[in-house]
């Protein structure tokens, strides 16, 4: 596994750089500081830009059904098995489905096994949550012409979604965990992604004359759930904030300047 790194510093054509060189008194800030507060902001559209996009309650729900959805791939109800059995074997799938409403369900394997489904080699029993895992491709997703078992009780089913669904965002904590690592305050993002204090996140600071800030994600499965056209946005919106922020800056400061000037004239 090898970490994602993104570095933020002001280089000589920086329009950033070249207004903080010009009036070094008026925007009372120093380079180390802008470049901490670049780091985060690109931090936060780093985590904007990676699936599920954006940070909106739709965002979120999008990211839950897709865990359900590819759950649902992996474990199978039941009653899905009866249906699927009784278009190959309807009296196999009426003593499937008997032996399931009396919980008798190593003998509803059996007659699973003994018929003319296409799911007759399936395990009929308790949810194994490492056929999920082993399941899921290296994109984190799921692709499954058929499930992998059938599962005796979906409550266990249902809670084992609302397990996963937690980890929505899961990705996205990591960016945000690097915009903590550095100080100061991080804004914009949302507590669906914030929550995940335990995302490999990180990022080191160098100080000096070149001041430097490295954001670094360890996730092992980053790249797959990023583009390069989102890290391409990210940088550029994440620069564009930081360069309108310090021109408001000035602006208004030279405002405040001339209200001055007015007064004592």
């Amino acid at each position: 596994m090898s970490d994602v790194r993104f570095t933020s510093k002001m280089n000589g054509t920086s329009d950033v750089n070249r207004l903080l060189n010009r009036y070094p008194e008026k925007v009372g800030r120093t380079l180390e500081s802008l470049v901490k507060q670049e780091a985060r902001g690109l931090a936060v559209e780093l985590a904007r830009n990676t699936r599920p996009f954006g940070f909106s309650e739709a965002a979120k729900q999008h990211g839950e059904k897709a865990v359900a959805k590819d759950i649902g791939k992996v474990f199978a109800l039941p009653s899905d098995a009866f249906e699927k059995t009784k278009l190959a074997d309807p009296v196999a799938a009426d003593r499937f489905w008997a032996n399931i409403q009396n919980r008798r369900f190593s003998r509803a394997e059996k007659t699973l096994q003994s018929s003319n489904s296409l799911w007759k080699d399936l395990a009929v029993g308790r949810l194994d949550p490492k056929l999920h895992n082993q399941s899921r491709n290296t994109k984190g997703t799921v692709t499954r012409s058929k499930p992998a078992q059938i599962v005796t009780s979906p409550k266990a089913r249902d809670a084992y979604i609302a397990r996963i669904q937690k980890r929505v965002g899961f990705a996205k904590g990591a960016w945000i965990n690097a915009a903590k690592a550095i100080g100061g305050r991080v804004r914009g993002s949302e507590q669906w992604v914030t929550r995940h204090k335990q995302s490999p996140g990180t990022a080191t600071v160098k100080t000096g004359t070149k001041p430097s800030v490295t954001l670094i994600n360890s996730l092992d499965y980053i790249d797959q759930v990023s583009t390069a056209t989102g890290i391409d946005l990210a940088l550029q919106v994440a620069a564009g904030r930081l360069r309108k922020a310090l021109s408001t800056s000035l602006l208004k400061m030279a405002e405040r300047a001339n209200r001055s000037l007015r007064r004592a004239g």
